[in-house]
């Protein structure tokens, strides 16, 4: 698996609800929803594309556009949606509707030691069960792994560093789509 740069991940949401996670790599096919997509894209003209997707091939016209919200009629189907960016989609999700930081993805020390290693930078995405730094303890390293999808928001410790049990290590917020 290769290491994802957080700022070329999009989530597009239908008016439906149905929620899309877009991942466009620099070098490689565009992930939508975990998958790598045979898509190819031809810029026509100023807002006319043709695109070509398992075998077939579809005109698509971007009818309006205002700040994030656009439609966008694909051989002659209208459809609506809205575009975050990563960071738009966390900000929203990251605060609560009484205005307090939600923190439940929070990773605490499991026990007092020293940082050996950080493996991820903050702005990172982490999936589940990723390892993000490891932790000595008794002579013994420990990784300590992402409990839930999403991005390395702020690291809280350096390498080198000792910790205390309970000490906030990293804060992840989720990407639940």
């Amino acid at each position: 698996m290769y290491k994802r740069d957080a700022s070329r991940l999009f989530i597009a949401m239908r008016e439906n609800g149905k929620r899309f996670k877009i991942y466009l790599p620099k070098e490689s096919k565009p992930v939508i929803d975990n998958v790598e997509q045979d898509i190819n894209f031809i810029e026509q003209s100023d807002f006319q594309y043709l695109f070509e997707w398992k075998g077939k091939r579809y005109n698509c016209e971007l009818v309006s556009r205002d700040q994030n919200k656009s439609t966008v009629k694909v051989n002659g189907v209208e459809y609506k949606f809205s575009l975050e960016s990563l960071f738009s989609y966390v900000r929203h999700g990251m605060i609560d509707k009484d205005g307090k930081q939600i923190d439940e993805n929070n990773i605490l020390s499991p026990m007092p030691g020293k940082i050996v290693d950080i493996f991820l930078a903050e702005g990172d995405l982490v999936n589940v069960g990723e390892p993000i730094l490891s932790l000595e303890a008794m002579k013994m390293q420990n990784e300590i792994t992402a409990s839930c999808n999403g991005v390395i928001r702020k690291i809280h410790v350096i390498a080198g560093q000792t910790v205390m049990k309970d000490d906030l290590l990293v804060e992840v917020t989720s990407i639940d789509v």
